[in-house]
């Protein structure tokens, strides 16, 4: 699936040409294609996920932890926990899921886990997915 991101306030036409463009190039034996518009800003695409998950098996396997306590210490080491106090005076701070993050934010979670992973010196593949997730996926959120 091909995605792009567009704004009521900005030319539409170059976006969608470039979409079709795009999508009939890669799909040459394709004849008839579906568009489809959905509101706000696209969560991580399929890519991000898959990448994200292999990567946090390779660490968790490498640094010890299952693939669940490894997953937790990444989203609580690399973002920003919500936190605000109770009319009790407790206070409360909440670990954000990565299914909240949008396609540009969970790049910069990708970037900042590839670093983690260097300090332990621990190689992650940069697969098809790697692609994907971080320059095909960066040029569609700045498209306009």
């Amino acid at each position: 699936m091909i995605s792009r991101i567009i704004y009521k306030d900005k030319p539409k036409a170059p976006t969608f040409r470039a979409l079709v463009l795009s999508f009939f190039k890669d799909n040459s034996d394709c004849e008839v294609a579906t568009i489809s518009i959905s509101k706000g800003k696209p969560k991580r695409s399929d890519a991000q996920n898959r990448l994200y998950w292999m990567w946090v098996g390779i660490l968790a396997k490498e640094i010890g932890y299952s693939k669940d306590e490894m997953h937790l210490i990444l989203a609580d080491k690399f973002l920003d926990k919500f936190e605000f106090t109770t009319k009790d005076g407790d206070t409360i701070s909440q670990i954000p899921s990565t299914r909240d993050l949008n396609v540009m934010q969970f790049v910069d979670y990708i970037f900042e886990i590839e670093m983690f992973s260097a300090e332990w010196d621990i190689k992650l593949p940069r697969t098809e997915d790697y692609g994907l997730a971080v320059y095909d996926e960066h040029r569609r959120g700045r498209v306009g």
